[in-house]
């Protein structure tokens, strides 16, 4: 190859990233960024005779006229991404996370101390789970409703940076908590399971010491007496778990399937078991449309929530 092509490509690939980070400056969404750029590229190696072009061998012989660009995409990060987005938007809406978080807001009988602590720890289950926008818009509002009827409003700044710099925590856990984690591990073949041995303890160290600090530097304390005791647990009683269930046997269901989802995706990596040689982006598509088939008539609603630039981010990428 000619060491103009090189630098050609240097060149086209140093401006994306001047773009990408001028992103605001120039009123364009990252998907159109990267998606400008894919085409010219494409032109390039076309123009330039850097590109293969022909049919594709198949396993079993045969040959396909594909585009070269089709296999260059990561696919199976994109199948997680839309899967995994789609199953956490659908379940959401079974009342499970929101009967989670005040059931524990109840545990911790409307102690600020205890209630940060099982905040936290919340924040970053769910952010391991769920999306960080999504696990701060519940954990958040339950705080800022739980330190209201507390009496405890003053400590509500506290509480909501300790739950934003855990959301970012969260997102370590886990190989499909956040889209990096989906783009090393896939790349690197790292399975689930073993993602998850190497990164908790660094979740759980760090998850300790930003609860313990934040409690320090905005002075949450546990409360005092057994009068205060009393009166926080009377109002935190008054909270209803079942508030947001629409369905119970909805809830169950989506209960299950979160279980269900989560074993899955932990055994794809598993050689010898079938689901693994379908990959972790067929298992979260598959659970994404099982979960749809409750709103059969109405996925619209959840198809339109999907971060499409995001996605199409990572298909020009």
């Amino acid at each position: 190859m000619e060491p103009w092509i090189t630098y050609l490509f240097t060149g086209l690939l140093g401006a994306m990233v001047v773009c990408l980070a001028l992103e605001e400056k120039i009123h364009a969404k990252k998907s159109v960024i990267v998606g400008v750029t894919a085409v010219i590229a494409l032109l390039l190696g076309a123009f330039t005779g850097i590109l293969p072009f022909g049919p594709v061998d198949l396993p079993n012989g045969h040959k396909m006229n594909l585009p070269v660009f089709i296999p260059g995409i990561e696919w199976g990060v994109v199948t997680i991404i839309l899967g995994s987005s789609l199953f956490v938007d659908v379940t959401s809406k079974s009342g499970l996370f929101t009967f989670i978080a005040i059931k524990l807001t109840k545990m911790s009988k409307g102690d600020p101390r205890r209630l940060l602590w099982f905040y936290g720890v919340m924040t970053v289950v769910f952010s391991a789970v769920l999306n960080n926008v999504t696990a701060m818009i519940i954990v958040g509002s339950l705080s800022a409703v739980s330190l209201g009827k507390l009496g405890q409003r003053e400590k509500l700044l506290g509480f909501l940076l300790v739950e934003g710099l855990l959301t970012n925590i969260g997102g370590l856990l886990t190989l499909i908590s956040s889209v990096p984690n989906i783009i090393v591990g896939t790349t690197a073949g790292i399975g689930f399971v073993t993602f998850f041995l190497k990164a908790a303890p660094y979740v759980f160290v760090a998850t300790a010491a930003t609860i313990v600090m934040g409690a320090r530097v905005f002075g949450i304390e546990s409360l005092k007496t057994d009068e205060e005791r009393a009166v926080a647990l009377g109002q935190v009683s008054s909270f209803d778990e079942r508030d947001g269930i629409e369905s119970m046997g909805f809830f169950w269901f989506g209960a299950a399937m979160l279980l269900l989802f989560i074993c899955f995706i932990a055994s794809a990596s598993f050689e010898g078991w079938p689901i693994g040689k379908l990959g972790m982006g067929f298992v979260a598509m598959m659970f994404a449309v099982i979960m749809l088939c409750k709103f059969k008539s109405s996925v619209g609603k959840f198809y339109s929530g999907i971060d499409w630039d995001l996605l199409f981010f990572f298909i020009y990428l």
